[in-house]
Parts: C-alpha cells; sequence; structure tokens
C-alpha cells in the first residue's frame, strides 16, 4: 500500500514551487507539486491560478514544514555576523 501524501505549503507561482521542491529534496524528502493547469498555461502566478500546493509523504511532514520554515527565513549563503567582533574603523576621506 502506497504512503499517505500530506500538503506541508501552500505558494503562488511555479518558480516558488520548484524553489520548495529544490529545498525539500536537497533534504532526501521526495516532493509533488500540483497546480492549476491554467495558470501554467497562461504563466499566471497570483490568485487561484498561481496556486501551487507542495506534498511530501505524511511519515515526513513536520520534517519538511520546519526545512521550509528555516529556508524562508534567512538566505544560507549569509551566515550571521560573530557578536563579539567590532566594526571596521570608518575611513577618513
Amino acid at each position: 500500500m502506497p504512503e499517505e501524501i500530506e500538503r506541508v505549503a501552500v505558494v503562488y507561482g511555479v518558480m516558488e514551487g520548484e524553489i520548495c521542491r529544490s529545498l525539500l529534496e536537497a533534504h532526501g524528502i521526495p516532493v509533488m507539486l500540483s497546480s492549476e493547469a491554467a495558470g501554467s498555461a497562461y504563466r499566471v502566478n497570483v490568485g487561484m491560478l498561481g496556486r501551487v500546493e507542495v506534498f511530501v509523504p505524511a511519515s515526513r511532514s513536520e520534517e519538511a514544514k520546519g526545512i521550509l520554515a528555516d529556508g524562508f527565513r534567512s538566505p544560507a549563503s549569509s551566515p550571521p555576523a560573530p557578536e563579539n567582533e567590532d566594526p571596521p574603523p570608518a575611513s577618513d576621506p
């Protein structure tokens, strides 16, 4: 019997859906995207036609929700600056 799937996110626009897919698949979570066919055909990314639902196996839904929350909260490419580091001195013109 196939595993049940659960919706973990609703986004607007195919690109945002693909970002979610990439982020989750990078963590080894299988993903299925579902969108309105007319939205894809007409490249609509607002309202109901732009809606993309993100589904994962139910057993990994909580993990996926956490990954998406962390992934959209802060970019991985910009780590936080150390708190004990003083800013560089201003240069004189």
